[in-house]
């Protein structure tokens, strides 16, 4: 059975963030708020596309609101309808046809070209609603939303402030699928250029993901049984290298080519256990492991989250 114990040079670099943690400074962008808006309270708002905070937008998106009234036509103008690239350097504006289905009383705003990755701003002002509802006002709506990058058909969450991620022991999981968005993002763009590309991400993530199961009750790893998402994350790792070797009969080219296809190495436990309280968590688990006795466990594909045949076809 396979703890994942720090040994040797991970042993000396787990001491030194241990000791450093605190100094450790990341080179990531500035991050945006998501969260500014105005005018979303209005009641004449019936729907907004993309939503305000919206994490998940295709860069083929296209800018809708619709309104519980009809809109005066002459009011949906081009200086009244603004999209902002926040993130590029000089927030350039994307320009767009705009136009106002009267059918459903939707003003759409349709991007030239396809938006690129990064935080967005909506600016909707001067609106009027068709005279017959005169007394409806429309006041400015602005908000924001992200278009993130897509990597094999995958949006990665947009990165975390490094502040705010390394502030707690989870971290920020804002698509909620069980891994911190610093480790996603990273695990995609690792293994992007790998043969295997699809495999070894989908372990990967699901040792991410059995990560973030141990450390929240380190302690309690064999009571709670929890310790078991690690190891089928393991298992799931040896299964594929079986499958990969299966006509290989050498030992020692066995052995080498596990050595140079390891998943779960040195880079990937730096990058998940990133400041003293997760390694700290992780130890506690290693430590909880210590002195009990484990049955056997079949070397099976079902120890795998997700359907390696599938995953195995599309490479």
């Amino acid at each position: 059975m396979h703890f994942g114990l720090f040994k040797g040079a991970h042993m000396k670099r787990f001491l030194a963030l241990l000791l450093l943690v605190t100094g450790i400074t990341c080179l990531h962008a500035s991050n945006i708020d998501l969260s500014i808006s105005k005018g979303m309270d209005q009641a004449v708002i019936i729907q907004l596309t993309p939503s305000p905070a919206q994490t998940d937008v295709w860069n083929n998106a296209k800018i809708e609101v619709s309104f519980n009234v009809p809109i005066d036509a002459s009011s949906v103008q081009k200086n009244n309808i603004k999209l902002v690239h926040l993130s590029s350097k000089t927030n350039d504006h994307i320009d767009g046809a705009i136009s106002y289905d009267k059918y459903d009383n939707k003003v759409v705003l349709t991007p030239s070209t396809l938006l690129p990755v990064g935080t967005y701003e909506v600016e909707i002002k001067s609106l009027k609603a068709d005279k017959d509802y005169k007394t409806t006002q429309i006041k400015e709506i602005k908000y924001r939303f992200y278009v993130p990058e897509v990597i094999n058909g995958h949006q990665l969450p947009p990165e975390p402030d490094p502040v705010v991620n390394n502030s707690t022991l989870l971290g920020i999981d804002a698509n909620g699928n069980g891994v911190r968005d610093d480790v996603e993002r990273w695990i995609y763009n690792r293994f992007q250029s790998f043969e295997n590309a699809g495999i070894d991400r989908a372990i990967a993530m699901q040792y991410a993901k059995a990560t973030q199961i141990i450390i929240q009750e380190p302690e309690k790893a064999y009571e709670t049984k929890n310790y078991q998402n690690m190891h089928d994350a393991i298992d799931c790792q040896w299964y594929y290298f079986d499958r990969q070797l299966k006509d290989i009969k050498d030992y020692f080219k066995r052995m080498k080519y596990r050595q140079e296809h390891y998943i779960f190495d040195d880079e990937m436990k730096d990058v998940i256990f990133s400041t003293r309280e997760r390694l700290e968590a992780y130890m506690k688990y290693n430590n909880s492991l210590s002195g009990h006795t484990y049955k056997s466990r079949p070397i099976v594909k079902e120890k795998c989250d997700f359907d390696i045949d599938i995953v195995w076809k599309q490479q």
